[in-house]
């Protein structure tokens, strides 16, 4: 949870600066929501969103949606939503998107992305 906190408040701040005032207010309602131990954190998002309610508007576009969980590729960092298609590295099971498949997985360098394989076997009881 402290780590969550961290993240929160960090892209909270950057989109702040950045003018992505709607975003930002997103991240600060999510901060408040985990009830933050540090009274200073909390201080903050609530500032913010204070500020944020004048002006709900970005500055900048981003390929980011709130409401729809997603995972990042290991290789672009951009978000695939889910339901969007995507393929695996079968060794280290990181994700990425379709464009990505059949080259070297870029997290851990050992295997091909979205081939067929067995993947890393640590119990008889994985196995297929």
């Amino acid at each position: 949870m402290p780590h969550l906190r961290l993240a929160l408040l960090n892209a909270m701040s950057v989109c702040y600066k950045a003018g992505n005032l709607n975003t930002a207010a997103n991240f600060a309602r999510r901060l408040l929501e985990t009830n933050p131990t540090i009274e200073n954190h909390a201080k903050t998002a609530r500032q913010i969103l204070r500020a944020a309610e004048k002006n709900m508007t970005d500055a900048t576009q981003l390929n980011y949606d709130f409401r729809n969980p997603f995972v990042v590729c290991g290789a672009t960092c951009v978000p695939i939503y889910r339901g969007q298609k995507d393929v695996s590295c079968p060794y280290c099971s990181s994700r990425f998107v379709p464009d990505q498949e059949g080259k070297l997985c870029t997290v851990c360098d050992l295997s091909v992305v979205g081939s067929d394989a067995s993947g890393l076997l640590y119990s008889p009881t994985q196995i297929r």
